[in-house]
């Protein structure tokens, strides 16, 4: 339940998550948030490292999302080991027209992990999301 307002005035990037092996346990989820900002030139997240995890669900993304969405970046490598995911996102952002190959649309079953407050063990720490109407 977050806005992320976008003040890039060329290319910008939302994520650059860090993990490193596919056994690590890290990532960025973001839910029902609201992407919106200036210029059509914002990928969701680069390729900092060897294996990142970033997925967005439940996301509305605004005209400023570039149509590839991810990048990894000057590591074309990274093609196969970063781990992009979309889940029941809206907005002109969110079109998978013109995505990376290596982004997932993920299915229900795809997206649970990361809808859950066990993920990276966020029952242990996180502040419970509050309760809508």
């Amino acid at each position: 339940n977050t806005t992320i307002e976008s003040v890039a005035e060329g290319t910008g990037v939302i994520t650059a998550q860090a993990r490193e092996n596919a056994t690590d346990e890290s990532g960025f989820t973001f839910i029902h948030c609201n992407i919106t900002g200036l210029g059509n030139n914002t990928y969701l997240g680069r390729a900092w490292k060897k294996r990142p995890r970033v997925v967005f669900a439940y996301t509305y993304m605004g005209h400023l999302i570039n149509d590839e969405g991810w990048s990894t970046y000057k590591y074309p490598e990274r093609n196969e080991t970063v781990y992009y995911g979309e889940y029941k996102c809206t907005g002109p952002g969110s079109s998978s027209s013109g995505r990376v190959p290596y982004a997932k649309s993920l299915c229900e079953a795809e997206a649970k992990p990361f809808l859950s407050m066990t993920y990276i063990n966020g029952n242990k720490w996180l502040i419970p999301p509050p309760k809508l109407p």
